[in-house]
């Protein structure tokens, strides 16, 4: 199965239950490039060590773009900036929060692992193991953004949604 959707095609449906986080103050796509605005000062139970940066620097400007699929794990590029300085540190503070919006959605914990890569942070994001953990019989063989479309490749057997 191929799917191409555009990606505000694609964020409409993934926001059709309930919206974005209330940190996530926009999300848009440019090409092959996300761009997100996150209010630091807006993530619930958030650790000392984020809530004392958040007073300090507020929103967030993102990028993500995304560097490999491989294995059923997308691998994405991540810069952040506040006030024109790197924020990418503040990144590491954000595992407890994405674990939480994941199960919020009926997803496992750890699906999205923060590494350090050279120069910016990378994440390693479960793919498969997301799809899996909803539906049966389907694997994804392909993933990418190009031109404002989000693409998936997969192979699709007999499915059993969970």
């Amino acid at each position: 199965m191929q799917i191409a959707i555009p990606f505000t095609e694609a964020l409409a449906l993934a926001t059709a239950r309930e919206p974005l986080p209330p940190f996530v103050r926009g999300v848009r796509s440019e090409g092959s490039v996300v761009h997100a605005e996150v209010d630091l000062r807006q993530i619930p139970d958030a650790p000392t060590a984020l809530r004392l940066a958040a007073a300090a620097v507020g929103t967030v400007a993102v990028t993500a773009r995304l560097a490999d699929f491989s294995g059923g794990v997308a691998t994405i590029a991540v810069t952040a900036h506040a006030r024109a300085l790197p924020a990418h540190k503040l990144l590491g503070f954000m595992s407890g929060p994405l674990d939480a919006a994941l199960r919020k959605q009926g997803l496992p914990a750890g699906l999205v692992e923060i590494r350090h890569g050279e120069p910016d942070p990378v994440l390693a994001v479960r793919v498969q193991d997301a799809v899996a953990a909803k539906a049966e019989g389907v694997t994804v063989t392909g993933l990418g953004l190009s031109g404002d479309v989000i693409y998936a490749a997969a192979d699709v057997g007999r499915v059993r949604l969970r």
